[in-house]
């Protein structure tokens, strides 16, 4: 149950930093947006390492990599802490089919798609569609992580605002 707690927390951390870096927002600790893009590091190499539904956050990872959405330097921190964290801890056995299902879903949600398609991108609904089909073979741990995730990361959202 830790581990989905952690889903979430990290997911609030993530969007912590997108606000500092793109938004330009000043929060009254300077520069907490380093400390903010370690600690998800921590927290993401933790999850990839430890967590069953490790291939959703490694997966995720690599998609922000390919897309080029690790563009700010504080969020080049936090992937290589994630990495480099979940090295240490141990890395996981990669499960193909799953790694690959979730590195297409959550690169695909990095794209812009404009008119009726656009809620796929806009709501992040890729990367979730794919978690939920994982229950067919009881694995619903992929969707309660990614929905932990993106709850942190939405309160988060409406926090900073």
């Amino acid at each position: 149950m830790y581990l989905f707690f952690l889903s979430f927390l990290s997911g609030a951390l993530v969007k912590f930093v997108d606000d500092i870096e793109d938004k330009k927002k000043k929060w009254p600790i300077a520069n907490s947006h380093w400390l903010m893009a370690v600690l998800y590091g921590i927290i993401i190499g933790y999850l990839i390492s430890q967590a069953t539904f490790s291939m959703l956050f490694l997966a995720a990872l690599f998609a922000q990599a390919l897309a080029g959405k690790i563009d700010r330097k504080s969020h080049v921190i936090g992937f290589l802490v994630a990495i480099i964290l979940a090295a240490y801890f141990g890395l996981p056995t990669l499960e193909q089919i799953p790694f690959a299902i979730f590195l297409i879903a959550a690169y695909l949600d990095e794209m812009t798609l404009f008119g009726k398609l656009k809620i796929f991108t806009e709501y992040r609904l890729f990367l979730k569609i794919a978690a939920l089909a994982f229950i067919v073979i009881g694995r619903l741990d992929y969707l309660i992580s990614i929905i932990a995730f993106d709850l942190g990361y939405m309160l988060m959202e409406k926090y900073t605002k």
